[in-house]
């Protein structure tokens, strides 16, 4: 597959659930989006769960997170120190990082993540929690937990959950090099 790569399977992910578990305050860094009213009747939107570790910034009103190279440290950073291991000992370069959590039978619609940002980041996901769909493009896979996945998020991309429990996956991004 050109748009998503399997990097490995089989990562022992227990101790970042455990934290997960301990610090359950530290979800709805975001505000989940429920019964949102949309012009387009083919739009979706999910009541996905966010956990941010490292997020994006702006200097200025009405300026786009993805348009800047801003990336804060949320107080949730430090009592995360399992995954934080996991990127040190393999992206150690990582840069705005955080937990999505998607309840049972719902998706994420195919987006594209526009911004200067993302020019020059590649984009991953470790498998938590769970097990979804993901596509890009034209191409899927099924996502079991423990798998660390690359995928081209230049692309339309977007996921579903199939289990029968909470998918949760760490998105994190690594610059280009």
């Amino acid at each position: 597959m050109k748009n998503i790569r399997v990097i490995k399977t089989g990562i022992n992910v227990s101790k970042i659930i455990k934290q997960l578990e301990k610090y359950p305050e530290d979800w709805g860094s975001q505000q989940k989006l429920k019964d949102v009213k949309l012009k387009d009747p083919h739009e979706y939107i999910t009541s996905v769960d966010v956990l941010q570790l490292v997020m994006g910034g702006v200097t200025t009103p009405g300026e786009e997170v993805g348009n800047t190279e801003i990336c804060t440290k949320t107080p949730a950073y430090k009592k995360h120190s399992e995954v934080r291991k996991f990127l040190n000992k393999n992206y150690p370069n990582y840069r705005r990082c955080g937990f999505l959590a998607l309840p049972v039978g719902e998706m994420v619609g195919a987006h594209i993540d526009e911004g200067t940002y993302y020019l020059d980041k590649d984009r991953y996901h470790l498998s938590i929690q769970g097990q979804y769909k993901y596509f890009v493009g034209n191409e899927d896979i099924i996502v079991d937990a423990g798998t660390l996945l690359w995928f081209n998020n230049k692309m339309p991309h977007g996921t579903v959950n199939l289990g029968d429990e909470t998918r949760i996956t760490f998105v994190f991004d690594v610059p280009h090099g």
